[in-house]
């Protein structure tokens, strides 16, 4: 058997021979192995075994580990350089990369079980007998073990990462309401992790004033009045804010997702000078409703508000429930719905904990399976197969109601939230 040519790219690996060439995209594969000098590479449709490598058996099998383990890192929004970067046991598993980052514990095996543990969930942290495991607010939990010399410094990292992402929270929550004494703010930062949303009612019991802080911000969002029709179909209290801070490009706005559905097929040379006379009269009332209008181009040089919110709005049947974004990257975009046979309180846990692993791209959600195995949605289907909350979500997702006048929006509201 002739030894066989292995290349390696971002997107995945081609495997060649004399007379065969087989392509693997990363999505695809589902472990890598090394024994006896022999790669074995697992992918869906079967195993791609790599003989005849000699002593560049194991350099090959560091550098697809490596691939695959950057690809997975994007997959799972994971950026920036890890604090902290050990091997170790994980749950058990001998052997696994494990990174330290500024918001989560990623774990990277070479399979299909790569981790993401997200410390603004974390609501414990032991460290005993050289073994540290995190419990997260869904009731799971990972253990770490045999990191050796790393042990030590595995400890800090994640503790400092903790405490720096409770302060971020709390003085987040300081520029939104500057009026909050540091007891409130401490007990909000609890129910607020990064872009987590909480009942209104939660909130109002700790500070009323921050609440009215969210809803007077609501007030000046496109969200205004969605956001006030479905206090009337819900229970006002039980909806659930919460807000992100956006960097300077989003804050500054651009083209809200779903803005594709409002435009009309073929129009392909972007918000252009030909825009107005290419969308029909009428449209989603106007080419203000699409663009905000001259007046809100006239308030461009403004400052732009940092902060992005978005609402879950919980149906009374307490099974279906209705998520809007208000922030300037999506906001006039599309209401998202849902129905779930767990309890409120469960799904909401669930979405919050979705979000922020996907880094909100909702786009994730609303794929169907099929357009899911589309190269260009690799990346989410990596997301997908590694996140239990993100394929809950998506099990659970029910359509959208499209932003074209409120008439309508309600109507394709209706059956969903009644």
């Amino acid at each position: 058997m002739e030894k066989p040519t292995v290349k390696i790219a971002d997107d995945g690996l081609t495997l060649s021979t004399l007379f065969d060439t087989v392509c693997v995209p990363w999505a695809d594969v589902t472990g890598i192995a090394f024994a006896d000098y022999v790669v074995t590479v697992q992918a869906r449709d079967g195993a791609y075994t790599l003989e005849k490598l000699g002593r560049d058996a194991e350099p090959v099998y560091a550098q697809l580990l490596t691939a695959y383990c950057d690809k997975v890192r994007k997959a799972l929004f994971v950026t920036g350089e890890a604090a902290l970067t050990a091997k170790g046991d994980v749950d058990g598993v001998r052997g696994v990369r494990v990174e330290v980052h500024e918001g989560c514990i990623l774990s990277l095996p070479p399979d299909l079980s790569a981790r993401r543990v997200p410390l603004c969930f974390a609501t414990g942290f032991s460290d005993a007998d050289f073994q540290a495991r995190v419990s997260v607010v869904d009731g799971t939990g990972v253990t770490y073990a045999k990191l050796g010399y790393d042990h030590a410094p595995f400890v800090k990292a994640v503790t400092d990462a903790i405490v720096k992402l409770r302060e971020k929270t709390a003085g987040q929550i300081q520029e939104i309401d500057p009026s909050l004494s540091g007891a409130q703010t401490a007990r909000l930062a609890k129910l607020l992790p990064e872009g987590a949303a909480a009942p209104v009612g939660a909130l109002r019991d700790i500070a009323p004033s921050f609440v009215d802080a969210l809803e007077a911000r609501l007030a000046q969002s496109r969200a205004a009045e969605t956001y006030a029709a479905l206090k009337a179909l819900c229970d006002p209290e039980q909806i659930a804010v919460g807000f992100r801070k956006q960097d300077a490009a989003a804050a500054a706005g651009g083209l809200p997702d779903g803005l594709a559905e409002a435009i009309p097929e073929g129009l392909t040379g972007g918000l252009g000078g030909g825009l107005a006379g290419a969308i029909p009269e009428g449209l989603t009332g106007g080419l203000a409703a699409l663009t905000g209008g001259a007046a809100e181009a006239d308030a461009a040089s403004a400052p732009a508000d940092p902060y992005a919110l978005w609402f879950i709005a919980p149906a009374r049947s307490g099974h279906a429930c209705a998520v809007e974004f208000a922030g300037a990257d999506t906001e006039a975009a599309a209401t998202f719905l849902y129905r779930f046979d767990v309890p409120w309180d469960a799904f909401r846990l669930k979405l919050n904990m979705a979000l922020e692993a996907i880094a909100f791209k909702r786009e994730i959600i609303r794929l169907t399976d099929e357009e899911l195995k589309a190269p260009e949605n690799a990346d989410y289907r990596m997301a997908n197969d590694r996140s239990e909350a993100v394929r809950f979500v998506r099990s659970s997702f029910a359509g959208r109601a499209i932003h074209r006048g409120m008439d309508s929006w309600k109507q394709q509201l209706q059956p969903i939230m009644g």
